[in-house]
């Protein structure tokens, strides 16, 4: 996906709240002829320039019955625009049945000119955006003096939600951003999309499967250090960017040379594939783009004083226990400092 001759062509703006009684529906569409496309750019559309994953929409029964789905053609269609974003609307409200869902503003903006190969489609931006930021504006009073004001508004990086729908070929393909740590409303819930099974999704899915079971099955099961955890997420970060083609299983027997922890992993990739929506196949080709290891699990944090971040592990590092002092160390072997 290509975004750099994307730009808005409509917009409009709902407010959300958990509470109907706070809820404001538009009637009209957003006057943006005399704001700087480019600024509606950098906001609404820039956000998407690196989000590789792919979903397609999906449903139980049948399509016929996904809300967002249905919509987004119309909208392909050029059915009424204001209408089909107030559909969209009361959607979210229908499926906003949790207490913990947030109040927002929810746009819904008509995208056109992104380019997939050597074609140019029509998208669809849903954004729900929880989180205003202070800034500060600066103008001149009455006698020609600058003064400034602080107010509340959204920034491009304080996206909470949103999905780009791109109308290529038969099905539409939709790009997501979702900042909470529960994904299941934004893309179960509202939009009823899957993640499309290809190189990437797959490779990404591989470290991510690895990451939650060290951190979440096995540290409980077995007896390890935090440099052992990440260790154990630095060598199969390391054979699945090793490999042009990858098996999962053949790298587990690799990593954990353990049978019984091999088998566990294997049932925790099963659970995995039903609670995230994603079938891994047996091998499959390795996307470089999708191999990264966040930091923080690579991380070490010492009380409230130090961290160590490891991003190898070896025979450089050395964890042990003073008993003069009561407390554990960690002893760091280098050749220069850089």
């Amino acid at each position: 996906m290509e975004l750099k001759e994307a730009y808005i062509d409509k917009i409009i703006c709902h407010h959300f709240s958990i509470d109907p009684t706070k809820s404001l529906l538009n009637n009209a569409l957003m006057n943006i002829l005399e704001l700087d496309s480019n600024v509606l750019k950098e906001f609404f559309i820039k956000p998407f320039a690196n989000v590789k994953a792919e979903y397609s929409f999906s449903h139980p029964v049948d399509l016929s019955y996904n809300i967002i789905y249905q919509t987004a053609l119309k909208m392909l269609n050029n059915e009424n625009f204001v209408k089909c974003s107030q559909d969209v609307f009361r959607h979210l409200q229908a499926v906003s049945t949790l207490p913990s869902i947030k109040d927002g503003d929810l746009f819904v903006a008509k995208i056109s000119d992104v380019v997939m190969g050597d074609s140019y489609y029509d998208g669809l931006g849903i954004f729900k955006i929880e989180q205003k930021s202070e800034f500060i504006e600066t103008y001149l009073d009455e006698k020609g003096n600058m003064q400034f004001a602080i107010k509340n508004g959204f920034s491009s990086n304080r996206i909470d939600k949103a999905c780009m729908i791109v109308f290529a070929e038969k099905m539409p393909k939709c790009y997501l951003i979702d900042t909470s740590k529960e994904t299941k409303f934004w893309k179960q819930d509202f939009l009823g999309v899957v993640q499309m099974s290809n190189s990437y999704s797959q490779s990404k899915a591989a470290i991510l499967v690895f990451q939650s079971f060290v951190n979440e099955t096995l540290k409980d099961r077995v007896e390890m250090t935090k440099e052992e955890q990440v260790s154990l997420l630095n060598r199969w970060t390391e054979q699945v960017k090793s490999s042009e083609v990858f098996q999962i299983k053949l790298a587990a027997e690799k990593v954990f040379e353990d049978k019984d922890v091999v088998n566990m992993f294997s049932e925790y990739c099963r659970v995995y594939e039903e609670k995230e929506g994603i079938k891994f196949y047996n091998s499959f080709d390795v996307d470089k783009k999708a191999v990264v290891l966040p930091k923080k699990v690579q991380t070490i944090k010492l009380d409230d004083t130090a961290e160590i971040n490891l991003l190898k592990t070896g025979g450089f590092i050395e964890r042990g226990f003073d008993e003069s002092k009561g407390l554990n160390y960690y002893k760091l072997y280098f050749s220069k400092e850089k």
